[in-house]
C-alpha cells in the first residue's frame, strides 16, 4: 500500500475517534430548565440552568461543562419555591396558612359579628406577591327592627345610619291590656337579622273562683283582661298562704290563688312550752288554739342524765301532733321536777 493511502486512512481514522467525543442532553434539575437546548454538544459546550417561574435560586452552581472525554461537570443548582411576605393580622378576624411559598394558599375569616368583605383566600403568585388584596372584616349591622301590631319599642339607640351593631339589643313591650308573647328583646345576630320579636296579643281571662274559708274582693260576672288583678282574704281563724293578689296572666289563667289553712287545737293544757319566744302553759294560750305554722316547743326529759331537752311540733292546716316524749303530768307529779325546770342537755346549752 502507498503511503498516500495510509496518510489518508490514518486521518480518517482519527476523524472518527474525534466524532464520538460528544455529550449527550445534561441531567435535568429540579424545577429548573438550561439553555441552550440541542441533540448533542462538543466537548467544552456550556448549558446554564436557571430556576423556573416561581422557584429561585437556593444553592450550588448553575452551569454544566461538556468534557473532552464525552461527560458532563454537571451543574449542582438547587431551586426553592419563591417565598411571598408574611401575612400581617387581620383587623377583627384571623389569617390561616401553614406555607407562604410559591402555590401555597391563605385564608381569611373574621370574628363573630363581623363580616368578610373581599376575597375569602389568596395564593402565593411566581412573582412572590400575593394573587388578592387583603379583605376587610366589616362590622354586622342590623336595619331598622319591626315593630309587632299593638305593640312599641320600649327602648331601643340607632347608630349612626340609622343602623344596629352585631350584638344590640332592643326591647318591646305592648300597649295596655295587651300580652307581650314570646322574648321582650330582640338582639341583632350574626347573620345581620334580629331574632324574633315577640307578640302583642289580646288575652281574657274567666271570672275567678272563690276560696275555700275564704273571700274574693268585688269580681263581677265578666270577661277580665291581661294583668288585671282580684285579691283574697281569709275568714278567722283561718291563715292565708300565698300571696293575697292573683292576676290574669298571658295565657288567659290566673295566677296561683292563696289557701286559708286551719288553726290546731292544742290538746295538753298543763304542759308548760314555749310560744311566740315566751315560756307559758298551754291553757294560757287563748282558746288552747294556734294559727297555721305557728310552733310550740315542748320541754321533754331525759331520765339518764336528769336534764331536759326540746321538741318543736308546727301546726299545719289543723293538724298538730304531740311529741313522743312529752308525758302527761300525773298525780304525783307534784313531787317531781318540771322537765321545763330542769338543767338544759349538753346539746341544748
Amino acid at each position: 500500500m502507498s503511503q498516500s493511502l495510509l496518510l489518508v486512512a490514518a486521518l480518517s481514522l482519527l476523524g472518527c475517534s474525534a466524532a464520538g467525543k460528544v455529550c449527550a442532553r445534561p441531567r435535568d434539575v429540579e424545577n429548573a430548565v438550561f439553555r441552550p437546548g440541542r441533540v448533542v454538544y462538543t466537548p467544552q459546550d456550556v448549558v446554564t440552568y436557571t430556576c423556573t417561574p416561581g422557584y429561585m435560586k437556593d444553592s450550588g452552581t448553575d452551569k454544566a461543562v461538556c468534557l473532552i472525554l464525552g461527560n458532563w461537570e454537571h451543574a449542582t443548582l438547587k431551586c426553592k419555591r419563591r417565598q411571598c411576605p408574611k401575612p400581617s393580622i387581620l383587623d377583627h378576624g384571623r389569617v390561616h396558612y401553614t406555607d407562604i411559598t410559591y402555590q401555597s394558599v391563605i385564608h381569611f375569616s373574621c370574628h363573630e359579628g363581623y363580616r368578610l368583605h373581599g376575597a375569602n383566600e389568596s395564593e402565593c403568585l411566581q412573582s412572590g406577591a400575593w394573587s388578592t388584596p387583603y379583605p376587610v372584616c366589616e362590622r354586622v349591622t342590623c336595619p331598622p327592627p319591626e315593630i309587632p301590631y299593638l305593640g312599641r319599642l320600649e327602648s331601643y339607640e340607632p347608630r349612626e345610619g340609622n343602623v344596629s351593631f352585631y350584638q344590640d339589643v332592643v326591647r318591646y313591650s305592648c300597649q295596655n291590656n295587651y300580652a307581650l308573647i314570646g322574648h321582650e328583646n330582640a338582639t341583632c345576630r350574626a347573620n345581620g337579622t334580629w331574632s324574633p320579636m315577640p307578640e302583642c296579643r289580646d288575652v281574657k281571662c274567666q271570672r275567678p273562683t272563690e276560696i275555700t274559708n275564704g273571700y274574693m274582693s268585688y269580681a263581677p260576672y265578666r270577661k277580665y283582661n291581661y294583668k288585671e288583678a282580684v285579691t283574697y282574704g281569709c275568714n278567722p281563724p283561718y291563715t292565708l298562704v300565698g300571696s293575697r293578689t292573683a292576676y290574669c296572666n298571658k295565657d288567659g289563667e290566673w295566677t296561683p290563688k292563696p289557701l286559708c289553712q286551719a288553726p290546731c287545737h292544742v290538746p295538753t293544757p298543763k304542759a308548760n312550752v314555749l310560744h311566740n319566744g315566751r315560756k307559758t302553759r298551754v291553757d294560757e294560750i287563748s282558746r288552747q288554739q294556734i294559727q297555721h305554722g305557728d310552733v310550740i316547743t315542748y320541754y321533754c326529759k331525759n331520765k339518764k342524765d336528769k336534764c331536759a331537752y326540746t321538741v318543736e311540733s308546727r301546726c299545719h292546716d289543723g293538724n298538730f301532733t304531740v311529741p313522743d316524749c312529752y308525758k302527761k303530768p300525773g298525780v304525783f307529779s307534784v313531787f317531781s321536777t318540771d322537765p321545763s325546770d330542769m338543767t338544759p342537755c349538753a346539746q341544748e346549752a
